[in-house]
């Protein structure tokens, strides 16, 4: 692959985010897909970052909205090339797919540098553009009988940013009813032990547990504090 030349810091940022992608490969996907995947990120990161050092509009960018707009370029490049892995297209169309998913990506980024669109509309549009020109490439491989429909459905059927998003908001509940649990169990521990002691200390066991709960916020407020 040609090397590009770019700052260091956009090279130092875009491996940065590339050891963030592999704890996200899903368990589906091969190694030789892992290292086609991980090299295309590369290539087209890279390509953005130059860009960013030799166009004007992208250059206009200051460095933080920089790393935003490239890390906007590295997840949809996961996303969709996870999709065409999962789609049954042969592995010979797949660099055409993604090669007009870039050029789109490019070309919305610049729009709305140009017309100074935030951040949250930059991520709007980029998904929708995305979404577009992934369904009509597929249509374009099957109008030229390069995929039969099986395939076509199948193809348009992936999304495994919706996947992701689906994993995240079951391991989310998971952990809140796990935290849930721990702190019934808690309750009841220290429900156990109060009534013990009161019953058994008596108006002792009450000061006992009053200055046990007096420690235990002065502890509390100082961490929190720190």
């Amino acid at each position: 692959m040609e090397e590009l030349a770019v700052e260091q810091k956009y090279v130092d940022f875009i491996e940065n985010l590339i050891e963030q992608i592999h704890p996200s490969m899903p368990d589906d996907i091969n190694k030789l897909q892992e290292d086609y995947l991980i090299s295309n990120i590369r290539r087209s990161t890279m390509l953005l970052a130059k860009s960013m050092n030799e166009d004007a509009t992208f250059a206009s960018l200051d460095w933080d909205r920089q790393c935003t707009y490239i890390q906007i370029m590295a997840e949809w490049s996961f996303h969709k090339e996870i999709d065409l892995f999962r789609s049954g297209i042969p592995a010979k169309y797949w660099k055409v797919v993604m090669q007009k998913i870039w050029f789109v990506m490019w070309e919305v980024m610049y729009a709305c540098i140009q017309n100074s669109a935030p951040d949250a509309v930059v991520l709007s549009v980029v998904e929708r553009y995305v979404s577009r020109v992934y369904i009509d490439a597929v249509e374009e491989l099957k109008a030229t009988d390069a995929i039969d429909e099986t395939v076509e459905e199948k193809a348009k059927e992936q999304s495994n940013i919706d996947i992701m998003a689906q994993e995240y908001l079951k391991k989310k509940k998971q952990q809140k009813l796990k935290k849930h649990i721990r702190y019934v169990v808690l309750l009841a521990g220290i429900s156990f032990v109060v009534t013990f002691v009161v019953l058994f200390f008596r108006i002792y066991g009450v000061i006992a547990v009053l200055i046990a709960l007096v420690i235990y916020n002065i502890i509390y407020k100082e961490n929190k504090e720190e």
